[in-house]
């Protein structure tokens, strides 16, 4: 029997999987297999990096979506409430709309605090707003990169009864 999860769905199995494998049960099961995966040269960070993808991947709600501004008071309209919205905003705003989050360092902001991502928050953080021409695909290439990236971090959820295993893919 097979059901589709939503990702909210496996993002919140796969948190209570890693927890479990941090100690919060006592499964022979879990634990043989944590030491198996270790001695492979696994170890549970490969489950967080799938989980972290999942978080970073997600769609917010209206409270944690990035709202563009051309200006202070000057919205444009645009909303992004995941990574895709956002790079299908970064592709149709004005320029003066990317060039103004930018040097506010709004874009990195929202991508470390909200979608907690360090990693593209960080070479966001190094676009450099004063060349307005190149603005635009800078931003779009870091954050299609990212999206395949994390797309690629991926893993299977087996799911029996009363329990799950979170099995990072190769």
């Amino acid at each position: 029997m097979s059901s589709t999860l939503t990702q909210q769905d496996l993002l919140s199995l796969a948190i209570q999987v890693i927890e479990r494998y941090n100690g919060e049960i006592r499964m022979g099961k879990a634990k043989s297999y944590r030491n198996k995966k270790r001695s492979k040269g696994g170890n549970i960070q490969n489950l967080e990096v799938a989980t972290k993808a999942m978080e970073v991947l997600r769609t917010v709600g209206n409270q944690e979506a990035f709202y563009f501004y051309e200006a202070i008071d000057k919205p444009t309209g645009e909303v992004a409430r995941n990574l895709s919205d956002f790079l299908d905003r970064v592709r149709s705003v004005k320029s003066e709309s990317l060039a103004f989050h930018l040097q506010r360092r709004d874009f990195q902001n929202w991508v470390q605090k909200i979608l907690g991502d360090s990693e593209l928050a960080r070479e966001l953080g190094g676009i450099s707003a004063s060349n307005s021409g190149d603005i635009r695909m800078k931003i779009q290439e870091t954050v299609e990169n990212r999206i395949r990236e994390l797309k690629g971090s991926s893993a299977t959820v087996m799911v029996a009864e009363n329990s799950a295993v979170l099995l990072p893919s190769s």
